[in-house]
C-alpha cells in the first residue's frame, strides 16, 4: 500500500526546494566574489555589471518584506529599505571593495536623473494603476478633487513663499517653487 505523502512535492521532489533555499545565498556568493583584474593590472567595467544593483535590490526588497510581514509587522518597509540603501551606499563609497555590487552601485551613482526616472516610472505607475480600486476611486474622486489638490496647491505655494522670503540663500522663484513642490508630496 502507498501512503499518500503529508506535504506537496514539486516535479523534483525535495531537490527543488532545497534548490530555492539555496539561490538567495548563491547570489549573495556570487556578489562578494572580488573583480578579477585584467592582464595588464586595469580593471575594465563591463556594462553588464551594471544590472546586479537593482536585480540585486529587489531580491533583498523581497527577503526584507518577508521577514517583515512575519516577524516585524510594526517596521515601516519603506523606512527599513531606505536604512539598507544608505547602508549599502555608504559602505560602497567607504569600503571601496574590489567586487562585482560595489561597481554596480558606483555605476548607479553616476546615473542621470531623467534615465532612472524613465526606467523606474513606467513599473510603479503600473502597479498603482493595476492595484486600483475603481469603485474607491469613484467613491473618492470628488473629494481629491475638492480637497487634496488644492490642499497640496496650497501647502507648494506657502512653502515656496517662505522659501523665497525667509531663507537666505537668494532662490529664484522657480528654485522656491520647486523646492515647495518637493516638500508637499502627499505620499511617502
Amino acid at each position: 500500500m502507498i501512503r499518500p505523502s503529508s506535504r506537496r512535492r514539486g516535479p523534483l521532489g525535495d531537490i527543488a526546494a532545497s534548490t530555492t533555499a539555496v539561490l538567495p545565498l548563491a547570489l549573495l556568493l556570487l556578489i562578494s566574489l572580488p573583480r578579477l583584474a585584467s592582464a595588464e593590472g586595469e580593471e575594465e567595467t563591463e556594462p553588464s555589471v551594471a544590472v546586479l544593483f537593482p536585480w540585486f535590490c529587489e531580491v533583498m526588497g523581497i527577503v526584507v518584506f518577508y521577514l517583515l510581514s512575519r516577524w516585524l509587522p510594526q517596521l515601516p518597509y519603506t523606512a527599513v529599505m531606505f536604512i539598507i540603501g544608505t547602508a549599502m551606499g555608504i559602505g560602497a563609497v567607504r569600503l571601496q571593495q574590489n567586487d562585482f555590487l560595489t561597481e554596480s552601485i558606483l555605476m548607479w551613482d553616476m546615473i542621470d536623473s531623467e534615465t532612472l526616472l524613465l526606467i523606474f516610472l513606467p513599473g510603479l505607475i503600473f502597479s498603482d494603476a493595476f492595484g486600483l480600486n475603481v469603485h474607491l476611486l469613484q467613491v473618492s474622486l470628488w473629494q481629491c478633487v475638492n480637497f487634496a489638490f488644492p490642499m497640496v496647491l496650497a501647502g507648494t505655494c506657502l512653502t515656496a513663499i517662505v522659501a523665497f522670503f525667509i531663507f537666505p540663500y537668494g532662490w529664484s522663484s522657480n528654485l522656491a517653487m520647486t523646492f515647495g513642490s518637493i516638500l508637499s508630496a502627499t505620499d511617502p
